[in-house]
């Protein structure tokens, strides 16, 4: 009787361990973004980042199981903008050239040419949950959807500006260092610098812009609504695998954005503002898509 017992145990624990398994997974994501309005002189392309986290499976068949896994991943994309012919407005806040605090001067409206880069990286706390089918013991091929709670969203890039009317005293290059959920209108760092100062020549006398730009470093009290990308992201997801032995995989998988992921509220025309000079918001509809390549290994 006691062999029968330990029997049943011993087959019992490995029929659990073979509807359970627990594996890590790691690799880069080459993401976009595909925007439904872009405006002359803008382009969107590639950017790369990575993902890392743990997975679980219940193996519900021997070829058939569901599986949740919770990732830490960075998606986002480039932007460009360039218009060197006719020239687009540009808010300039100058700070007085003596001035050591924070007192700054109010922007004014100045067009001229212009050309800017950016580097858009969101880090997201994933939840993807998928099906998976083993075609063969080397092959296995998956899809669902992932649920994804932005947590880090930043941008770093320039902006070359030259002023139409007065190129000879009105010239900079300024860079991005963008923390979207924290920076605030007007703010400037103090403690990382933020690059100093540069100088342009207004109404005859030389006065001093910051050399690097906070996210919301222009706006005004009435123009901030929120941040520029939502909580909350969603994405259907397909993919592949292969095994390499029995725990040890590589996979490739892709990510289609099912939610608009930037905030309407704060998403400008880059080319005009409205009669009162002041921004003009757009409606377009803002979705991630990204490739994902992984390694893994399961338990």
């Amino acid at each position: 009787m006691k062999k029968l017992f330990t029997l049943f145990f011993l087959v019992l624990a490995i029929s659990l361990s073979a509807q359970h398994k627990i594996g890590v997974r790691a690799g880069l994501n080459y993401s976009t973004l595909s925007s439904s309005e872009l405006e002359k002189g803008e382009e969107i392309g590639v950017s790369t980042g990575f993902h890392f986290g743990i997975n679980y499976t219940y193996q519900v068949v021997p070829n058939f199981g569901v599986r949740a896994e919770l990732l830490y991943l960075q998606r986002g994309y480039n932007y460009m903008f360039t218009d060197t012919i006719d020239g687009v407005y540009r808010n300039i806040r100058p700070i007085p050239t003596a001035s050591t605090t924070a007192v700054l001067k109010d922007p004014f409206v100045e067009i001229g040419k212009t050309e800017v880069t950016m580097d858009i990286s969101n880090g997201y706390l994933s939840i993807p949950i998928t099906a998976q089918y083993q075609l063969t013991p080397k092959w296995e091929i998956f899809g669902g959807a992932s649920f994804d709670f932005l947590i880090n969203p930043t941008g770093r890039g320039r902006v070359d500006f030259t002023s139409n009317d007065r190129p000879d005293e009105i010239f900079f290059r300024q860079s991005f260092d963008h923390h979207y959920r924290g920076d605030t209108i007007g703010e400037v760092n103090f403690i990382t610098g933020r690059g100093g100062t540069a100088s342009i020549i207004l109404d005859g006398e030389s006065t001093n812009i910051y050399k690097v730009e906070t996210a919301y470093y222009h706006l005004g009290s009435d123009d901030k609504n929120g941040n520029k990308f939502k909580l909350v992201d969603m994405h259907a997801i397909f993919g592949v695998n292969y095994f390499l032995n029995r725990g040890f995989y590589v996979g490739l998988r892709g990510h289609y954005g099912l939610f608009d992921i930037t905030n309407d509220e704060m998403d400008f025309s880059v080319r005009s503002l409205d009669e009162d000079g002041g921004y003009i918001k757009r409606k377009d509809r803002d979705r991630s898509i990204s490739i994902g390549a992984s390694f893994g290994f399961r338990f």
